[in-house]
């Protein structure tokens, strides 16, 4: 269903959201909660959690407000910074993704789909993923006839008759087209595994210097759990899109399930761009360059995944709503904000 482009818009009705001129919603990068991040007319910058200003100012969870609210916190897995009157995208909204793939990447997704085509009418059923074998096994002329004669079985194996084969043709366009954004974030991924090879160049040149070794094996053992959630979750993906007559007969909910994870893949590749770009631009060799750039990789990969525990122990927060002003918890913050608003 296509929205009008108003109802897409973050059109909050509190005055907390209207009063402040610069003010925006973003991550914490800590705990992943959603926080509304404003300029106080003194100039300090205050980051409050949504959850907690909608308890503290009564914003029901079913109003229109509490709802939108409730999207602005889905949104900001897309968008890193969103502001009042901004469109929420599209993830949020129909289910669609709000980036595009290429060319290239809409050809891997269909010619896997195909080639299981084709190797499920043989009755030994094969899902192949390697973009270069694809290409070659698709552009076959053999491959081709074997493709068109699996179009027409699938066809009557579906009901549909041979003299509806279209349709098949279509529906296979349609599972290509949502497995051609997995395609994409599974060549992204390949940019950590960059990574992880620089890292490991890094720690064979800082072999002898303790102090930039440790960071550097540290932070190794923890892109280590980090490539082996991204990729159980591609194994999870091909498996379960692995059978493709049980995707065709459920495309609704197999749709359904392949957005979900590549909008969870599309979230974790996104906060690692930063980082990417600049382990892609390294040169690998001693320097304060590449130690630095190490240590702020460890810290990007600490508080995501180390023990909590191990975590709380390395780190301090402190929150106050100016510069030098402490409190003793979240509540007796939001209290001195509502008193402000108060007088506002």
């Amino acid at each position: 269903m296509t929205r009008k482009k108003s109802e897409r818009k973050i059109e909050l009705e509190h005055k907390i959201f209207k009063t402040f001129e610069e003010c925006h919603f973003q991550k914490s990068d800590i705990s992943d909660e959603a926080l509304f991040v404003l300029q106080m007319a003194e100039g300090s910058v205050v980051s409050l959690p949504l959850r907690a200003i909608c308890r503290e100012f009564d914003i029901d969870v079913n109003s229109k407000d509490g709802e939108l609210i409730s999207l602005i916190d889905k949104a900001l897995n897309f968008i890193n910074i969103l502001r009042p009157g901004d469109d929420l995208p599209l993830e949020v909204l129909t289910g669609e993704a709000s980036w595009d793939v290429d060319e290239a990447h809409q050809a891997i997704a269909y010619n896997r789909i195909t080639m299981q085509l084709v190797t499920w009418m043989s009755g030994n059923e094969e899902l192949i993923t390697d973009p270069d074998e694809l290409m070659q096994i698709a552009e076959d002329p053999g491959t081709k006839k074997k493709i068109n004669q699996a179009f027409d079985e699938v066809a009557e194996k579906l009901g549909l008759g041979k003299e509806n084969r279209e349709e098949v043709v279509n529906l296979v366009h349609q599972v290509a087209d949502e497995l051609s954004y997995v395609e994409t974030l599974r060549e992204k991924y390949r940019s950590i595994k960059m990574v992880d090879r620089k890292m490991q160049e890094l720690r064979r040149i800082y072999a002898h210097e303790k102090g930039v070794l440790e960071t550097v094996t540290q932070a190794i053992r923890l892109l280590d759990d980090a490539k082996k959630k991204f990729e159980t979750t591609f194994e999870e993906i091909d498996a379960n899109t692995g059978e493709i007559m049980s995707v065709l007969k459920n495309f609704s909910s197999q749709r359904q399930y392949i957005r979900t994870k590549r909008d969870d893949l599309h979230r974790r590749l996104r906060a690692w761009e930063p980082l990417i770009v600049q382990w892609e631009d390294l040169e690998v060799e001693r320097g304060p360059v590449a130690v630095r750039l190490v240590r702020d990789t460890y810290q990007f990969l600490a508080p995501r995944f180390m023990k909590v525990k191990q975590w709380l122990l390395m780190t301090k927060m402190q929150d106050g709503i100016a510069s030098g002003q402490t409190f003793k918890n979240e509540d007796e913050r939001m209290g001195a904000l509502k008193g402000k608003m108060m007088q506002w």
